[in-house]
This record gives C-alpha cells, structure tokens and sequence, in this order.
C-alpha cells in the first residue's frame, strides 16, 4: 500500500521540485542559445497546459465529446518532448478499430510533413509515406469553411447596416456578438490553413510512435462541426499504416 504523506512532507517535496524547475528553466533561459531559450519556453506552456488539463480532468466526461472513428484525423496535444518523442500540438490518426464515445482515451498514430530535404524512398523503420491526401482534403474543406464563413460575415455587416434606428441598439448588440465570432473562426481558419500548407508535399504516420492519450488533450475536432470532422484517410493508407503496425508490433508479416 502507498504511503499516505503528511502536509510536511507535501511541502517539502513541492518545494524541492520547484527549486529543481526554477534551476533548469533558468539554465536555459540564461544560456543565450535560442534554442535553449525556445525549450525554456515551450516547457512553461506546456506545464500551464498540464495543469490546465489537470485541474479540467474531475469535470471531464467523454461523452461531451464526437465519436472517433478508425482513419480520422484529429489534432492532440502530445506535450513536451523528451528526446526524439513527438510533442506539442499535433495531428494524427485514429487506429482504433472501434472507439467507443464512453471511452476517455483514443489510441493515435501521430503524422509529420514531409520535409524537403525528407528521402521518402528511405525513411526509417517504423514510418510511413502516405502521400498528400491529407492536404488535398483538408485543404478543400478549409476552402469550402472559409467561403460560408465570408458570407456570414457580409452578410451580418449588412443587416447591421440596414437596421432601423428603434432596433439598432436592440439587435445590434447580437449581431455584433455572432461577427465577432465568425471573425475569430476565418482567423483560425487563416491559421490552419498556414498549418497545412506544410503537409502539401505529403505526410508521414510516424506508426513508432503508436500511444493511447487521454481525450482531454484532444483539440480539433470536438464536435461534428468542427474543421477536422469528417477528414479521414482512405482504406489504402490505413491499410499501408496497418501492415506496419503488424510488421512492428508483433510476430505478423504483411
């Protein structure tokens, strides 16, 4: 059985951990290496999110969330990364075969651009190549987002500007709050759509690096409405990824 500390030992061990963080953050921050420094700042986002994640995890209830379903593409936050370990904000695909919405973790396979300098013909053991299917499709539903949500917007700013002065007060205030809102989805829309436009050469499943993750660090899609919902890869490439989990993983070749 675990031991049950007391305060004093609670506040002793706290107190020792934030000395050891302060001394490393410190360490990096000092160094005057940017990518020192870069690191020193990823870390302090990450912790903020860890607890954020921590103090939401009482409250969480996976039901809240869209089903997931093998081949969909979702975007997770992996965390900060130790060594060659994926980390931060990432997308990847779901292998389970059959994720219950009950369920509070979903089984991914994290995915990575293809870089120009990336030998698709010889990538290492345990990744790989699935082509720009993932850009295409991604990118044809942003485009298709980005022009309903153009509408909205013309059209909320016309209706503002053809309200009659009894009303203007009343409606405008309610009108103000769903252009704001649909202003702040074409910005994100903006900012996937620069996210994406790394995957155009194609992207990479990164099957070596299979993990289970809590459904809390899921941060696109969460609802059937959402950007990502509704983007998959075809049969063909979850078959190639797999045949390599099964190459991988376990005494089967395919």
């Amino acid at each position: 059985m675990g031991r049950t500390p007391t305060d004093e030992l609670l506040n002793k061990h706290k107190n020792a951990a934030n000395i050891k963080l302060n001394s490393y953050l410190d360490s990096l921050i000092n160094s005057n290496d940017p990518r020192l420094m870069a690191k020193a700042d990823k870390l302090c986002y990450w912790i903020e999110d860890w607890i954020k994640f921590l103090d939401y995890e009482p409250d969480f209830s996976p039901k809240s969330l869209r089903r997931y379903k093998r081949g969909e593409i979702i975007k997770v936050h992996l965390g900060f990364n130790v060594g060659s370990e994926e980390g931060g904000l990432h997308y990847a695909v779901v292998v389970d075969k059959n994720n219950a919405k009950t369920s509070p973790v979903v089984t991914i396979v994290p995915l990575t651009s293809v870089k120009p300098t990336t030998d698709i013909n010889n990538l290492k053991k345990g990744s790989i190549y699935l082509g720009n299917e993932l850009f295409t499709n991604l990118n044809a539903k942003l485009s298709y987002s980005n022009r309903l949500l153009k509408e909205t917007v013309s059209a909320l700013k016309e209706r503002i500007d053809s309200l009659s002065v009894n009303s203007y007060l009343i409606e405008r205030a309610t009108i103000c709050q769903e252009l704001n809102k649909a202003t702040q989805e074409l910005e994100l829309l903006d900012r996937m759509k620069s996210e994406i436009m790394k995957m155009r050469i194609g992207s990479i499943a990164l099957v070596n690096q299979i993990t289970t993750i809590s459904k809390i660090r899921i941060y696109d899609p969460k609802t059937d409405h959402d950007i990502l919902s509704g983007i998959k890869f075809s049969n063909e490439k979850l078959d190639l990824i797999d045949a390599e989990i099964a190459n991988n993983f376990t005494n089967y070749k395919i």
